[in-house]
């Protein structure tokens, strides 16, 4: 400052406090101009808020004006165009994050007087990180620099290095404060500057390497590579990975970085603890992707930068993003066994359809597609394939390409088709039950040579696999008899069967089973009307029931185990009938058919076996066969 600015600013201040003087005798003169004599004021005792408020409006305007001095003193430099202490701050625009920079604080004495009490502060930017500074620092945060006494027109300059980190693009401001007392004067006076530079590279050099196009569910490998630029060591540089929505974790070398408290590691952050100058390394990341429509692009995104030990905060210097093309053949394939895509059991000397269901739902054409099927058994019979496309056949694979269907060439966006072929089981007759895995396991699959113009020879779409299995070869046995193997009566009665008389009959049921167990077996029939439960039965192996309700015949059994034959599990009851004169030369129906259910305790699935309806004529017996017609002997 000036002294003679200085001396004009007090000058003014003098005239205006004469103007306020000046303002008031106008406002209070007599209209001579003369002051009132205030001693002789005659005081009204009504008129004392006139008092108070005309006292009030002196000292309001008595302060505002010692307010307006003071401002005018406190800050003399206000309307100056010159600053009292000259302050510049020099220092590299354009930095690299992390490298080291350094600040160059000049300042210079402009006044003509000495200044005391010098002080310099500075702010620094958020990510710097002080190393040293010339002179040094007289406060333990570094920040702060007491000069004390200027001399007119004396100089000085500090120099500040440290290491500046920051994300790429952002700035950086540098804030210095100094504070003085010029000769003669008691207050304190300031002056600020700013420096800011703008974080335009980093000294860490991040890339990533990976696959432009993949398939879904095959192995994919990204690289990440990192580097320090710089001519010094780094600390504490982080990577940290975000995986897309789709992407499976497999594993990673190094393994990333986890803590023990975590609830979960999720893979995608590492920890390099220090980093020479120009010294690389690399992590690589194995997964796959699972399969989505939705998602044509995967972006990886891979972020480097710095961490802080103590708030853990991370300062970002990279950041890359990969992309990659999961290309989905989109490529429908169905396998249908007897019209069922799940496993069932089956049967000896059943015959099998096979329908191989293929739709292109995808937006790209598929180029040379094979289709293939495997039959994995020893209990088919190749013998009786009927494959109307004559597929080529290796051992247990059947084959079809462009040259048995000329439409496998090419297969553009919604085209399909479907194979069909049938082959039946062989009969248990012709199998060594003993020594044969009774299933069959079947799966079709397709391999292309492209798709759109990406080649996929390793491509494999495979469709579910069904296993089939033989059912217990489960037999029922249903006779109805008059005279026994033994050629002994086991009916009563008339035979053939006399309008009017009464004839009993036995029928005989009986159960063998070969492969493997089966509970909760129930055989049933109904007798029809005229025919009448005797109430008289025998049982080997579980226990009968008679519903008059709705006149039905229940064996029940719990369990059967495998190898029992006829005579272990069996069953006879006694009916009887009278006939009458509408059922003249006819066959008396007996029984209805009877039904078999079961559950197959390995195939845990439900068999079904159907017994024929019994009939007067006894087809089962010997002797009394042949003579069921009902006879009138009144005629």
């Amino acid at each position: 400052m000036q002294q003679d600015q200085l001396n004009k600013y007090r000058r003014q201040a003098k005239n205006d406090d004469s103007a306020v003087q000046k303002g008031l005798m106008k406002i209070y003169s007599n209209s001579d101009g003369s002051l009132p004599d205030i001693s002789h004021l005659e005081i009204k005792r009504r008129a004392r808020w006139k008092i108070i408020l005309v006292g009030t409006m002196l000292l309001l305007g008595f302060l505002a004006a010692l307010s307006w001095l003071g401002y005018i003193l406190i800050n003399p430099n206000q309307n100056l165009n010159d600053r009292t202490i000259d302050l510049k701050i020099k220092g590299q625009q354009n930095i690299a994050s992390g490298d080291e920079v350094v600040y160059t604080l000049e300042y210079h004495n402009n006044e003509k007087v000495v200044l005391h009490d010098v002080q310099i502060i500075l702010r620094y930017p958020d990510g710097f990180e002080f190393i040293s500074a010339n002179p040094a620092p007289t406060n333990g945060f570094n920040t702060s620099w007491d000069i004390g006494e200027l001399a007119k027109g004396e100089s000085g300059k500090i120099e500040i290095t440290g290491k500046l980190i920051g994300e790429v693009g952002s700035l950086k401001n540098l804030n210095a404060t100094v504070s003085f007392r010029p000769e003669n004067f008691s207050s304190v006076f300031k002056e600020t500057e700013s420096f800011s530079s703008q974080i335009t590279s980093s000294i860490l050099e991040l890339k990533v390497e990976g696959p432009e196009k993949i398939l879904p569910e095959k192995k994919v490998s990204y690289k990440i590579n990192y580097r320090n630029n710089s001519a010094q060591a780094l600390k504490k540089i982080k990577i940290q990975v975000t995986y897309p929505a789709n992407f499976v974790f497999q594993e990673s070398a190094p393994p990333a970085f986890s803590r023990e408290e975590d609830a979960r590691n999720l893979h995608n952050q590492w920890i390099i603890e220090n980093l020479e100058s120009n010294q690389e390394g690399e992590i690589e990341i194995s997964g796959g992707y699972l399969k989505n429509q939705e998602m044509i692009k995967a972006d990886l995104k891979v972020e480097l930068g710095f961490l802080d030990s103590e708030t853990e905060e991370f300062s970002l210097q990279q950041e890359k993003i990969f992309t990659t093309e999961v290309v989905d053949p989109g490529l429908s394939l169905n396998l249908i066994i007897n019209g069922s895509t799940q496993d069932q059991p089956i049967n000896f000397g059943q015959t099998l359809t096979y329908s191989i269901v293929y739709k292109n739902l995808g937006q790209s054409d598929l180029n040379n597609v094979v289709v293939s099927l495997d039959l994995d058994s020893e209990i088919l019979d190749f013998d009786t394939l009927e494959d109307k496309n004559k597929g080529q056949r290796d051992n247990q694979r059947l084959t079809w390409s462009k040259d048995e269907i000329s439409g496998l060439a090419l297969l553009r966006p919604l085209d399909e088709g479907t194979i069909d072929i049938a082959i039946q089981i062989k009969n248990a007759g012709s199998i060594d039950i003993q020594n044969t895995q009774l299933t069959v396991k079947s799966q079709a699959r397709v391999t292309l040579e492209k798709i759109g113009e990406l080649a996929v020879d390793d491509l494999n779409i495979e469709s579910g696999e069904i296993e089939n299995n033989i059912n217990t070869d489960l037999e029922l046995a249903v006779e109805g008899r008059y005279f026994n193997d033994d050629n002994i009566a086991v009916g009563t009665g008339p035979l053939p069967p006399v309008v009017g008389q009464k004839t009993s009959f036995r029928i005989y049921w009986s159960i063998a089973n070969s492969l493997h167990p089966v509970s909760n077996i129930k055989v049933k029939t109904i007798l029809p009307d005229g025919v009448e439960w005797e109430n008289k039965y025998l049982v080997q192996g579980g226990s009968i029931s008679y519903s008059s309700a709705d006149r039905s015949v229940v064996w029940s059994i719990d369990n059967i185990n495998t190898n029992q034959t006829f005579d272990d599990h069996n069953v006879w009851f006694d009916i009887s009938v009278t006939p009458t004169a509408q059922q003249v030369r006819k066959l008396i129906i007996l029984t209805d058919q009877t039904t078999l259910t079961a559950t197959d305790q390995t195939t845990e699935s439900s068999v079904n076996r159907n017994g024929k309806a019994v009939t007067s004529n006894l087809e089962d017996d010997p002797i009394a066969g042949g003579k069921g017609l009902v006879i009138d002997i009144t005629e």
